[in-house]
């Protein structure tokens, strides 16, 4: 439901609702509705992403506009130190860092941080080389998650 409201409140005309259940705890939902403008579109956009609905795929008029996946990755080392606000910012510049589990021991040991990151199918080589990058720069030990 937290889904839908967003459509219908920035005019969407709703045609159809599929949900997909599984063991997880998540729920997979194919919404297809109608809209008027690209900025309506925008503002639908804007509202779930405010509500933390993750979107997987957007086709307009049959074509692929949008299509993401979602990488887990675990650093290791003096993240927090290392300013994790600069991290998450530039790992935001090309996707968006959707969940952060921290376990910080103490604060002069190394601590171990658990991202889930959404990325465009289309940028996902360059997504893992950014963080390469940035755990290369700031000495932080990567464990990433396999991605198909």
């Amino acid at each position: 439901m937290k889904a839908l409201e967003p459509i219908s409140m920035h005019g969407g005309n709703i045609k159809s609702v599929l949900h997909y259940r599984s063991e997880r705890d998540l729920v997979k939902v194919k919404i297809v509705f109608e809209i008027k403008d690209r900025m309506s579109f925008d503002l639908i956009q804007k509202a779930l992403k405010e509500r933390r609905i993750h979107i997987s795929r957007i086709t307009i008029e049959g074509r692929k506009y949008y299509e993401k996946k979602t990488i887990s990755f675990i650093l290791i080392g003096h993240v927090i130190d290392t300013d994790i606000r600069d991290t998450i910012d530039n790992i935001n510049e090309i996707g968006c860092v959707s969940d952060v589990d921290i376990i910080m021991p103490d604060p002069n040991e190394r601590s171990s941080v658990l991202m889930k990151a959404d990325i465009d199918n289309e940028k996902m080589d360059k997504t893992i080389s950014i963080i390469e990058s940035i755990c290369k720069n700031k000495n932080l030990i990567l464990i990433r998650s396999l991605y198909s």
